[in-house]
């Protein structure tokens, strides 16, 4: 039995509309603002007083973001809530250091091209954990949001010390709409990518300075 006329017709108008729908997602790409989360947790067999000396005598609390690789570091500004933690202050068991400060950094994500941007991260050192916390200022080219956070904390029943890193991010592409699944998966594996990268330098940081440790202040 052979197709009338009448379905032919409504064959050749449907494909014609895909094909009109397709090619104007072709060349009027829309924006597509995506918002990803990863999160990677490790381990690093070293206590954590050591690891805890090691970030911040060599800064690296402050420039932690820029470890993961999707940025490089320009300048910092900082100052200590409640005013700097000495030597004898470090005698209280309970004492804490608190750290606020703006980060400037030049993003280098694919995604978002290079540009300067300015971050606030918010430092808090205790006895027993590191936190830092990382948040856009203000929108930035195709980077709407940015939210980092980073844990280190100490495991007494392993002696060693836990990480957790946490990136969030919205980024604006010009993915058009049946393409939003895919600009998701690529956002979601650059942010992967950037806490993959961030564990190798923790790692490699806390190993060329792991014999260079000080023995006081013994916290």
């Amino acid at each position: 039995m052979g197709i009338s006329r009448t379905t032919r017709w409504a064959i050749a108008l449907i494909l014609a509309v895909v094909i009109v729908a397709v090619g104007g997602g072709l060349l009027l790409r829309g924006e597509y603002a995506t918002t990803q989360t990863a999160r990677r947790t490790f381990v690093i067999d070293e206590d954590f007083t050591s690891v805890r000396k090691i970030l911040v005598r060599t800064d690296s609390a402050k420039q932690i973001v820029a470890m993961g690789g999707g940025s490089e570091f320009i300048s910092q500004q900082w100052s200590a809530i409640g005013g700097a933690i000495d030597s004898i202050k470090l005698l209280d068991p309970q004492w804490r250091l608190q750290l606020h400060g703006t980060l400037r950094v030049r993003t280098k994500d694919p995604y978002i091209g290079q540009h300067p941007i300015a971050l606030e991260q918010d430092v808090v050192i205790e006895v027993d954990f590191l936190n830092s916390d990382v948040t856009l200022k203000q929108p930035a080219e195709r980077l709407k949001q940015y939210h980092m956070k980073t844990r280190f904390e100490r495991d007494p029943s392993a002696g060693n010390t836990r990480v957790a890193l946490e990136l969030t991010q919205e980024i604006l592409t010009d993915a058009p709409w049946f393409a939003h699944g895919i600009a998701d998966r690529r956002v979601r594996s650059s942010a992967e990518q950037t806490l993959a990268n961030q564990e190798r330098a923790i790692r490699r940081l806390v190993a060329e300075h792991i014999d260079d440790v000080p023995v006081f202040p013994l916290r």
